[in-house]
């Protein structure tokens, strides 16, 4: 450990100004891999975020005419012939949403 120039506690040498030279190098060396690394993951992370994006794009725009090609009309209709063809389940969900609803509304009954 005593030829290690690099801990804070090694004295100045002036004599040693090829050492410090090696220093700058390797300073110089370890910032240009650095730059190389960052530019690497700044490239691939680059490359995930537009994959990421174009693939929400078309997600969305395929919602989109899905739910623009939607007619409220056709809904309604098929709600109706639900509720023909399966009167007992429509009551039950209908209960069942109705009670949800009720006790959404009235609250924690605490108002004392």
């Amino acid at each position: 450990m005593a030829d290690n120039e690099t801990t804070p506690e090694a004295p100045a040498q002036p004599a040693a100004e090829g050492s410090s030279a090696s220093v700058k190098e390797r300073i110089e060396k370890a910032r240009g891999y650095v730059g190389e690394r960052y530019q690497a993951v700044s490239d691939k992370v680059k490359s995930k975020y537009e994959t990421a994006s174009s693939a929400t794009r078309e997600k969305v725009a395929d919602l989109k005419q899905r739910v623009e090609g939607i007619e409220v009309d056709d809904v309604v209709e098929q709600m109706r012939d639900y509720v023909r063809s399966n009167p007992g389940k429509a009551l039950l969900i209908s209960i069942g949403v109705g009670f949800v609803i009720g006790l959404l509304v009235r609250g924690t009954g605490d108002d004392d």
